[in-house]
């Protein structure tokens, strides 16, 4: 695999970068919120089946995107010190460890579906239709592990542009083929009832399929990257280490917050259905409100990457915090527009008054922990970029398991608030991990923990 030496790199800046990341996590969220409005409009019970499959393969994606992490920080930091065969061999050696993880991945949910689904509570009266999704659904696991590599190299680049047009396509395959499965397309003398949730998986992993094709012409022939096959085979335990120093404890992070999202899921799971499709249905609507974070903290991951291996810690100390300024505001603002038009927003659901009741005190809830899930993701990302991603793991493990965890448990379960009493143990770890995060980065320890 080489990068041709002829390929010009793109000035880098937070707008640039964060743009069309935004884009590209808008349309996949898009997509989703519009996937689960079509399912809840043919039985609003199969939302909840839906969403324990997608918990389950979001899980396992996260589990093995920790070699996209630790890859995008080497290669970063690697073309900020101009040292382009670190960051090639890092290139090749984490999309063959993701390609080997995603077969794993697919083989264990597929024969330990029902074990995977009892674990989490799901119920007697969904639990069939959820076995069906996931039991096709993580089909396209290995089709998604390599996906995501390729995707964060172009990021890295500066090509996330090229990302955009790919989840364009991928998102349009998805809501065609949703809508002509489920139905939707009956009026064009198209297929007039649902096939399931089985048919849904279906039209996934023909959607991961395309995508991943795309990205891998974007790759060769836009980022000049030329594949040898046999490079794929050459593991470098130098470059390794380097990738793992972040992707584990990167990767530990996130397990760690999905860990506690679907031990969380499974306390709501004990307060029935209706709960369980108000988590499922509010947790997407949930993500629009971080989506500015979270598309800034990618981009200020990247250009923080980059100027920290060309050793310029300064600029890397200020653009964090320049970047913290921009999401965290941005999300202040949408986070009280989403409060204002609850109402409006849950009547795109056609919600039954339950199920809104239930809902409602989430939309106040989202004030207090939006803005610290903001602080968090973008101090975390920063870290993460500079090679110090140990101290965020630590600082999960205490406030997701130690805190978290505990207060959703004893506010929800046993003092009976319910799905509010949940959340506002995701409030105490969002806010506590917010504040000892920026706190390291003010200490600038992470100048310590660059990897080239």
């Amino acid at each position: 695999m080489e990068i041709s030496k002829n390929t010009k790199t793109k000035e880098l800046s937070l707008r640039s970068l964060a743009l069309p990341i935004f884009f590209d996590m808008a349309l996949k969220t898009l997509s989703v919120t519009l996937n689960v409005f079509m399912v809840a409009h043919v039985n609003v019970l199969l939302v909840g089946a839906m969403s324990a499959g997608n918990q389950v393969f979001t899980l396992f994606i996260t589990i093995f995107s920790f070699l996209s992490i630790g890859c995008s920080v080497v290669v970063a930091q690697s073309l900020g010190a101009k040292n382009a065969n670190l960051a090639l061999r890092a290139i090749h050696i984490s999309i063959t460890l993701n390609a080997f993880l995603g077969l794993v991945s697919t083989a264990f949910i597929y024969f330990f579906t029902k074990e995977v689904l009892a674990l989490l509570n799901v119920p007697d009266e969904i639990f069939k239709d959820a076995y069906e999704y996931l039991h096709y659904m993580c089909l396209a696991l290995f089709l998604a592990g390599i996906g995501i590599v390729v995707a964060s190299i172009l990021r890295v680049k500066n090509m996330a542009n090229y990302i955009v047009i790919v989840s364009l396509i991928t998102n349009a395959i998805v809501l065609l083929g949703n809508a002509y499965v489920l139905g939707f397309l009956s009026f064009l003398g198209l297929n007039e009832e649902s096939l399931g949730l089985k048919a849904v998986a279906m039209v996934a992993i023909v959607a991961h399929f395309s995508g991943l094709l795309l990205l891998i012409f974007f790759l060769i022939y836009k980022a000049k990257v030329h594949i040898h096959l046999g490079l794929f085979f050459k593991l470098t335990l130098s470059v390794v280490s380097k990738i793992l120093k972040v992707g584990l404890p990167s990767a530990g992070e996130n397990l760690l917050w999905f860990g506690q999202y679907m031990v969380a899921f499974a306390f709501i799971g004990l307060l029935g259905a209706a709960s369980l499709s108000v988590q499922s249905i509010y947790f997407q609507i949930s993500t629009y409100i971080f989506l500015v974070c979270t598309s800034v903290s990618m981009a200020c991951e990247v250009i923080v990457g980059h100027l920290v291996g060309a050793r310029r810690y300064d600029e890397a100390y200020k653009k964090a915090f320049y970047a913290l300024k921009i999401g965290v505001g941005t999300t202040w603002i949408i986070v009280l527009g989403f409060w204002i038009f609850k109402e409006q927003i849950m009547d795109l659901f056609d919600l039954s008054g339950e199920i809104r009741d239930i809902m409602r005190p989430l939309f106040t809830l989202s004030l207090i922990l939006e803005s610290g899930r903001g602080f968090n993701i973008i101090m975390v990302n920063s870290l993460r970029a500079t090679g110090d991603a140990r101290f965020p793991f630590i600082m999960g493990i205490i406030f997701m398991w130690g805190v978290s965890l505990p207060v959703g448990y004893i506010c929800g379960i046993v003092l009976e608030f319910g799905i509010v009493g949940v959340w506002a143990g995701f409030c105490v770890d969002e806010w506590g991990r917010a504040i000892a995060n920026t706190l390291r980065w003010r200490s600038r320890k992470w100048q310590n923990k660059t990897l080239v």
